[in-house]
């Protein structure tokens, strides 16, 4: 198989066994449209235990080059110390930017290690194997929200994220057409844009501008003049809880949808 599946450019050894999993199983696993013999089967001959509930964690990597050591790295870090013995993760890339853990959900760490800069994992719901496909796209829109921000983790689960993972299906250009995406698309294009966002982001997650100041590491007369800057570009008033969580929603597709989201 020169080069791996599809042209992605991998290397071969990637592709054997102690490396990534064969991709055409893959893609059989998590597939809607395979019937559940054909999926069974895969999963036999990826090895994984049809007894038990799985999971299917996406792996989305800002370079392709680097979604290789991106899979194994997590792979090491969601797979709890107990479970490493019985052998790694099946994994494939499947896309240049995308790739897919195959694991037991018991098996998956309950605090995964550091997730490495410029990769975005998603968890979706542990499920039996013949829901896989239903995990596998809830992973995938989870993997959109990691990392999305400075106070974003980047390892996101789609049952932390809640009804909150429902803005990542707003289509594209709905959400960059609604005036408040396009307020905050001007202050974003300024030339401390990422910065003041940066601000709004940490001021309505958390209790107070003093406490999103230590956040910052900024003195919190300066986060005032950031807050005030988004306020008039918004015009609301980030003290009031409602007005707030509407600051929030806009930042967040506008972050969901910017064109520098490579999560996507």
């Amino acid at each position: 198989m020169a080069g791996g599946p599809s042209g992605t450019g991998l290397d071969d050894d990637l592709w054997r066994p102690g490396g990534l999993g064969d991709p055409a199983l893959v893609q059989a696993v998590l597939s809607s449209a395979m019937p559940e013999a054909q999926r069974s089967r895969a999963l036999y001959l990826l090895g994984l235990s049809l007894g038990g509930p799985l999971r299917a964690p996406a792996v989305v990597v800002a370079e392709p080059a680097a979604l290789p050591e991106a899979l194994r790295a997590c792979a090491a870090g969601l797979l709890a110390p107990s479970t490493r013995a019985g052998g790694p993760a099946p994994q494939a890339a499947l896309w240049p930017r995308v790739g897919v853990l195959l694991m037991p959900a018991a098996g998956t760490a309950r605090r995964p290690a550091s997730v490495p800069c410029g990769v975005a994992v998603g968890l979706g719901p542990a499920v039996a194997p013949e829901r896989l496909p239903e995990s596998w796209a809830e992973a995938r829109r989870a993997a959109r929200f990691a990392g999305l921000g400075p106070t974003w983790p980047r390892l996101a689960d789609a049952a932390e994220l809640g009804a909150e993972a429902l803005l990542a299906d707003i289509p594209r250009d709905t959400a960059l057409a609604h005036p408040d995406v396009v307020a905050l698309a001007r202050l974003d294009a300024e030339p401390d844009g990422a910065q003041l966002l940066a601000t709004l982001e940490t001021v309505c997650r958390t209790r107070s501008l003093r406490e999103a100041a230590k956040i910052l590491c900024l003195h919190h007369s300066s986060v005032a003049h950031r807050v005030a800057r988004a306020e008039r570009a918004l015009g609301i008033s980030l003290s009031d809880p409602a007005q707030r969580q509407r600051a929030y929603t806009a930042l967040l597709l506008w972050r969901l949808n910017a064109p520098d989201n490579w999560r996507d």
